[in-house]
């Protein structure tokens, strides 16, 4: 029988005591996997998105705001003096010195119309602009599709965005949208059972759709897309604006410098440089990836120690069979193999264990934490690297009790037989 042999029959005959060590090891490795797991995609997330972002500035109208707190308790805040934009902000967008950075500029006006049992969100745009500013933006291939497809799509496509460079060339392809047209996020179409070239009535008028758009995950799903004119005088804002979008070249002009242009022509607005907001997130989500990291060391640290208590209490309670070890001709250096190699397999199996175990938790927690579906694939090198790290240092647990039966006195072994 080899040693390799012998220490399997070992781990074999005592389970109770090497599930409880094998646990252990699981939920320390499972807890670093996970958080690893949902630091990595969130990052990776953030860095696709600054990479291949459209609009990098958003102008919204300006509004004074006032808190009131009973007993040092906020209650909501108060809007006053709300400002709007209008068309001639457009103009004064133009007018900065900074505006040969910008590439693509999108003007839109946002409001709420019923349509039967629905409230609609209507999105009265530029919509070739619109297209300029997202590039993650798709018609519906196929108008023919019945309402089921349309759903299908909705449901394999949402959380999978296709992050694209700007590219303005495209905007040629995307037509203007008539006064009597209308464009449907993928959501709005399913609800409303609805499919391109069909026509439905909105505001006591009969609007034909003449497409309608791939689902992305986010709000352009929920919303009915009019022109602008059109949105102004159905929601009556003539001439107002919601919000303005704009895409713009940062190699040309430094972000801060556009954005002080644009603070100074624009008083009333609220000017918000997108990427400025995506690094402070991805600020915060690093302080959170500290802590995060920190939390799972003391969990594998604590998984580690119940593997090093586990594997000294099995080896006093094995001075016997240490010593018939010795008896019939074994070797310390052979007794310090069979615990080393029965610590090396438990804490093997744990790490392989506790990587599967850390993915499925991260695809559970992620959700709840990000309000996003986590897509984390299997990767071998992550998974040999989890499974030699767990291996490594639950053998590095396991070093002293094994150095101790190796020099346990065969004398003293032998009294136990």
């Amino acid at each position: 029988m080899t040693l390799y042999q012998i220490a399997l029959r070992n781990l074999n005959r005592r389970k109770s005591k090497m599930a409880f060590m094998l646990i252990g090891l699981i939920i320390g490795s499972a807890a670093v996997v996970s958080i690893f797991s949902i630091i990595s995609t969130m990052q990776s997330e953030i860095s696709e998105q600054l990479a291949d972002m459209g609009a990098n500035i958003i102008i919204t109208a300006d509004s004074g705001e006032l808190s009131f707190q009973y007993g040092g308790i906020t209650i909501p805040e108060l809007v006053y003096d709300a400002a709007t934009l209008t068309e001639q902000d457009l103009e004064s967008i133009s007018a900065i010195p900074g505006s040969v950075a910008i590439l693509a500029m999108a003007p839109r006006l946002i409001g709420t119309l019923e349509h039967k049992e629905h409230t609609l969100v209507i999105a009265g745009v530029h919509l070739p602009s619109e297209f300029a500013v997202k590039p993650w933006l798709r018609f519906h291939e196929d108008s023919d599709d019945p309402v089921e497809d349309v759903q299908a799509a909705a449901e394999d496509e949402a959380m999978k965005m296709d992050y694209q460079s700007l590219n303005l060339e495209r905007v040629s392809d995307v037509p203007e949208l008539k006064e009597n047209e209308v464009v449907l996020g993928s959501a709005t179409a399913a609800m409303l059972e609805l499919k391109a070239e069909d026509t439905f009535e909105l505001a006591g008028k009969a609007y034909l759709i003449s497409a309608v758009l791939q689902a992305t995950g986010m709000a352009e799903d929920n919303q009915v897309f009019i022109s602008l004119a059109e949105a102004q005088t159905i929601l009556g804002r003539p001439g107002e604006l919601t919000v303005i979008e704009l895409a713009s070249d940062f190699n040309r002009i430094a972000e801060d410098t556009i954005l002080l242009q644009l603070k100074e022509n624009l008083p009333h607005a609220s000017v918000t440089g997108v990427r400025q907001a995506v690094m402070g997130r991805n600020e915060l989500l690093l302080s959170l990836s500290r802590f995060g990291f920190f939390a799972g060391g003391l969990i594998f640290l604590t998984g580690i120690l119940v593997v090093m208590l586990t594997m000294s209490a099995a080896v006093r309670e094995r001075t016997r069979e240490i010593g018939i070890f010795r008896a019939i001709g074994f070797r310390g250096k052979h007794i310090f193999i069979i615990i080393t190699t029965e610590t090396l397999l438990i804490s093997a199996i744990g790490g392989a264990a506790g990587y599967h175990g850390g993915l499925i938790a991260a695809r559970l927690i992620a959700p709840l934490l990000t309000g996003t579906t986590l897509n984390s694939p299997w990767q071998l090198t992550v998974f040999i690297t989890v499974l030699a790290a767990t291996a490594l240092t639950g053998g590095l647990a396991g070093l002293f009790p094994a150095l101790k039966a190796a020099r346990l006195d065969p004398a003293e072994a032998l009294r136990f037989i």
